[in-house]
């Protein structure tokens, strides 16, 4: 109550002191000036008591503290689910990096599959290619064999009968024929 006191004189007196002119302390303006600052007081001590003030500073200050007790509540409950959200995110990605894992092991082991396959393939196709191609050069040495045959066989003809007489071909022949029977 005394600081009260000290406090509202200082109010009033601190600025009379400055508007004091000629050595006059207290005029009239600071009379007047006081008595209104006292009424002031007096009507808010009035209406203070009539709405109970003090009931209501005290519901304030019991909803101010239930509100925080509130909030510090819903803080820990947000930090637990915080907590558990972090907890689950690790598990998600833990769980994340064996499926990748097993991922790239499988997609691994369907490449190695795929290139064993693809050299079986090639294998089988290399053997066949050289199989084809073996019966292509039989085929084309039987061509060109008959080819040949056919070809000498007109030559030798074509040499026979123009360097050989009608009698020495008839001994040739006849040479032949007894070698084959």
């Amino acid at each position: 109550m005394r600081n009260l006191i000290v406090v509202i004189l200082s109010v009033v007196l601190i600025p009379a002191v400055a508007q004091a002119d000629e050595g006059q302390f207290f005029t009239m303006n600071l009379v007047w000036s006081i008595v209104n600052f006292i009424i002031l007081i007096g009507g808010f001590v009035y209406l203070y008591k009539k709405f109970h003030g003090e009931n209501l500073f005290k519901t304030r200050k019991k909803n101010i503290e239930k509100l925080i007790d509130e909030a510090m509540d819903v803080q820990q409950k947000a930090s637990k689910r915080n907590n558990e959200a972090r907890q689950q995110l690790d598990q998600f990605e833990k769980i994340r990096h064996e499926i990748m894992d097993d991922m790239n092991a499988r997609a691994e082991r369907e490449k190695q599959e795929i290139i064993d396959e693809g050299n079986e393939i090639i294998g089988r196709i290399k053997k066949e290619g050289g199989r084809i191609a073996d019966a292509e050069i039989q085929k084309a040495k039987e061509s060109i064999s008959g080819h040949i045959q056919t070809q000498l066989y007109a030559l030798s003809k074509d040499y026979i009968e123009t360097s050989i007489d009608a009698e020495s071909q008839k001994h040739v022949t006849d040479s032949f024929i007894r070698k084959l029977q």
